[in-house]
């Protein structure tokens, strides 16, 4: 490179700091807008057209809103992809809260129990789902043969409608890896002044918990709350499928799997579209739902929460 092109290019005008951070975010946008916005926005329009992917759409207006909203497993597949949400949610993030403060201590052995802990997290939906298809066996199954052996009639799980959602959300709760590292470095994040404060003024254990640990956890246990919810209501068609294909009777029959039989069993991708947009609301609705709880319990995610 000569002389003078070194002083054309020292001459050339250079870039601000937040010039240069929106070039850095500038791949990430377009693949928001290519793979999610753009997308998104197809599928609301189409869902004001009947189309089935061999013909030409053809407009109806709102009425593939009301050919999802009379289908009798449209309610049916809401009230399972609520219940598959409401009672798993809650008990993943405590579950990942409690298990991130039973292993906050250093150890010889914790780093491997922090290892298995967060391990289930990194399997393949598939390969999770086919894994748990065996341990919940009713007739060779690991747990099953365990209950036998100690005089316990053992459920048939997957098979029975009773079983069928208690064995999805017993095995929601083995994937709490992501959920364990955000409060494992949460509570490392606290500063030790205010325990020994606390401890200097007399508080036990069970007060530090309640009256320190835990309120200056919530804000992250409810941004956790709302990650997990939405994604246990939009991610669970893998498992489904790969376990009960929504039976038996319809038992585990969710909006994902609605949604999909709509667009490739019946070719009926408007209505499919419509139950999608009724998904999305369905999930505003619970994050929702979360927010007023959070606020009638006085939890507020502030900046000088995150800086701690």
């Amino acid at each position: 490179m000569t002389q003078s092109t070194i002083n054309k290019l020292a001459h050339l005008p250079r870039l601000t700091y937040q010039k240069r951070l929106w070039l850095l975010l500038l791949p990430y946008l377009l693949g928001i807008l290519l793979l999610v916005v753009a997308p998104a926005a197809l599928s609301f329009a189409l869902a004001f057209y009947r189309y089935d992917a061999l013909s030409p759409p053809v407009w109806v207006g709102t009425l593939n809103f009301i050919l999802a909203s009379t289908d009798e497993l449209f309610g049916l597949s809401i009230h399972n992809a609520v219940s598959l949400v409401i009672l798993p949610v809650p008990l993943r993030v405590f579950g990942a809260f409690l298990l991130a403060r039973l292993l906050l201590r250093n150890g010889r052995f914790l780093h491997w129990f922090r290892a298995a802990v967060y391990l289930p997290s990194i399997i393949p939906g598939p390969a999770y789902a086919l894994a748990w298809l065996w341990i919940l066996n009713p007739l060779f199954g690991p747990v099953n043969l365990l209950l036998k052996a100690v005089g316990v009639i053992p459920p048939n799980w997957f098979v029975d409608p009773l079983w069928a959602r208690p064995s999805l959300i017993l095995m929601s709760l083995w994937q709490i890896g992501e959920g364990f590292l955000v409060s494992l470095a949460a509570l490392q994040d606290i500063p030790a002044d205010l325990e020994d404060a606390a401890v200097t003024d007399g508080a036990n254990g069970r007060q530090m918990f309640f009256y320190i640990t835990l309120p200056l956890m919530a804000p992250i246990l409810l941004l956790l709350s709302f990650r997990d919810a939405m994604l246990t209501l939009q991610e669970s068609f893998t498992t489904i499928m790969l376990t009960t294909i929504g039976g038996p009777y319809y038992a585990t029959f969710t909006l994902p799997l609605f949604i999909y039989e709509q667009g490739f069993d019946l070719l009926s991708f408007g209505t499919a579209s419509a139950a999608l947009w009724v998904m999305y609301l369905l999930t505003g609705l619970i994050v929702l739902f979360l927010y007023v709880i959070a606020r009638q319990w006085q939890i507020g995610a502030t900046d000088e929460t995150f800086l701690l």
